[in-house]
């Protein structure tokens, strides 16, 4: 039994990486899942993006991805840029808050948190998505499978310059 699980991880991510794995795909897969990881859901947004991309026919890997942008390393700063902007939008003025305490008083501007998360998800998610884009683009444009044979000289061959 032991012996066919390399075998089943081997086809589990053949179909998880080729699952609606065109570069089109890939960015709006990527792109809707970074705008989940903006969301105030902390801790629930892989949950979330799978069973989004399940329902919106993405792939669910990317999207769960996609998600992880919101790393302790990056959840800070979205969050401020989230409350910040929507209470500029509602009140006309900024909060004195830097990225230090703004997960400390983030129940406490929940309203604006929620609402931010709007312009800000969008923008996160539209620069994922470009960045997926690019990057599966690329991907798909690398040669496939092993290498000829007749591009290199044997090992064993006196012909090899170095």
């Amino acid at each position: 039994m032991l012996r066919r699980w390399p075998a089943r991880l081997r086809t589990l991510w053949r179909l998880a990486t080729t699952e609606r794995a065109s570069p089109r795909q890939i960015a709006l897969a990527f792109g809707v899942g970074a705008f989940i990881g903006s969301t105030p859901v902390i801790g629930f947004h892989g949950w979330i993006a799978v069973g989004t991309a399940t329902a919106l026919r993405l792939n669910r890997l990317y999207t769960f991805l996609g998600s992880r942008v919101s790393s302790p390393v990056v959840l800070p700063f979205i969050v401020l840029a989230e409350i910040e902007i929507a209470h500029r939008i509602r009140c006309g003025a900024f909060l004195a808050l830097d990225r230090h305490d703004v997960l400390a008083h983030a129940k406490t501007l929940l309203l604006d948190w929620i609402l931010g998360t709007i312009p800000v998800g969008l923008a996160v998610g539209l620069v994922c998505g470009a960045l997926g884009f690019a990057v599966a683009t690329l991907r798909s444009r690398l040669p496939r499978g092993p290498r000829s044979t007749s591009e290199c000289p044997p090992s064993n061959s006196p012909d090899r310059s170095s």
